[in-house]
């Protein structure tokens, strides 16, 4: 009894506020804190933010999803970005839709008349981008691309019948796919021998197809075919088996944003969730994330990686929710490397690199998601922005 007693008052100094957890002290943290921290006003990012991240040709955010204020920061990282050479946004958004954004935030002869995205799926991000691209020549333009595979929360085979359907109307001839959207696609097993049967199709008329669609379209149907592939056993197992499933949902993943990174001669930002991000296993499943791979084994990207973390100091709801409203403040110990941010600057954005060799000892109070992990926040990403208000995005 007494080992569990002890147990028990361990965790309730790891969670209660005000109480010191084990790792630095609060005393021993904030000063560093306050040296290397960058406070700013909104999403109004400092030159001095922008001149660090750019000596990095690829900057990977990992965000905390369906948060109306990450889309404000990232909108400015991008624009200002811009300015020191970026061209391209990789963002986790369903390949299935991928030639459907691109095309939107370029006005592109395929956009989609009066198709908008929708809020939830970065659409206020999405559109932000177009209107910044609007007042460009078109070789300057800021390229976004979808680096994510076909789940169901996605809308699954449905939504990506509606988009390949879609495409096809706008080619020159629909081509193989003609016949490939009147199969029946209602089961996995349906599914897979459907896209055998096309990629099959479009391999034997690649030539002819070529002289119609143009090179670009057909390898962009192409990899239409390859990513659903890929995508049917991950969300056949989704639901059964959520760590199993994810490791091919983050090996596509890898491949498309070394499809993207590989030869390209401007910068890139790769905006993903805070998982995927990860150069080491934080939290979530127990395998290699996409940070992980891009900062130490890719060889798509031109130079040095960098992974940003962006986490909120509070969240909140403006619409009906049984989710509560949430606050580092009231959930961390007093010695949390966040609480400290957001109380050395409260109400403003602060941007602090983990240079300092206090970050690389594993001793360091983070709270992710109302968890508290003692560890180096330098092992897991090389940088945190912290957003002092967050407000909930809907799902409908």
């Amino acid at each position: 009894m007494v080992s569990k007693r002890l147990a028990l008052v361990v965790a309730f100094l790891l969670v209660v506020p005000g109480c010191s957890s084990s790792g630095v002290a609060a005393t021993d943290l904030a000063p560093i804190v306050e040296r290397d921290g960058v406070p700013f006003e909104g999403s109004a990012i400092p030159n001095e933010v922008l001149l660090y991240l750019a000596g990095y040709p690829v900057v990977v955010i990992g965000e905390t999803h369906l948060i109306r204020e990450q889309r404000d920061f990232t909108a400015a990282l991008v624009e200002g970005l811009w300015a020191h050479g970026y061209r391209q946004m990789l963002l986790e958004w369903p390949h299935m839709a991928d030639w459907i954004v691109s095309e939107y935030v370029v006005d592109g002869d395929f956009a989609p008349g009066g198709w908008n995205p929708p809020m939830w799926l970065y659409g206020d991000l999405l559109e932000e981008i177009r209107d910044f691209n609007r007042g460009l020549a078109q070789g300057e333009r800021m390229e976004v691309r979808g680096i994510d595979i076909n789940l169901d929360n996605y809308g699954g085979a449905e939504v990506f019948l509606e988009s390949l359907g879609d495409l096809s109307r706008r080619l020159p001839s629909r081509g193989p796919l003609g016949p490939f959207l009147e199969q029946p696609y209602d089961t996995p097993e349906a599914q897979t021998a459907a896209l055998g049967s096309l990629q099959a199709a479009l391999t034997a008329e690649r030539d002819r197809l070529i002289d119609s669609w143009g090179q670009p379209w057909y390898e962009r149907v192409n990899e239409m075919v390859e990513i659903e592939q890929g995508s049917v056993p991950v969300r056949t197992k989704w639901d059964v088996d959520p760590d199993e499933s994810a490791r091919p949902r983050e090996r596509l993943m890898k491949q498309l944003a070394d499809a993207r990174l590989a030869g390209y001669e401007y910068g890139s930002v790769v905006n993903v969730g805070g998982n995927h991000a990860q150069k080491k296993r934080l939290k979530g499943t127990n395998h290699e994330w996409l940070g992980d791979y891009l900062v130490n084994r890719s060889t798509a990207p031109s130079g040095p990686v960098i992974s940003v973390v962006v986490v909120p100091a509070s969240i909140t709801t403006d619409y009906p929710t049984d989710l509560p409203d949430w606050a580092v403040s009231d959930s961390s110990p007093a010695n949390e490397l966040f609480r400290i941010i957001h109380e050395s600057w409260p109400g403003r954005t602060v941007f602090l690199p983990f240079a300092d060799p206090i970050f690389r000892e594993g001793k360091v109070a983070m709270n992710f998601e109302d968890t508290i992990h003692i560890d180096s926040p330098q092992r897991f990403y090389d940088a945190a922005v912290l957003l002092p208000i967050a407000h909930r995005i809907p799902i409908p």
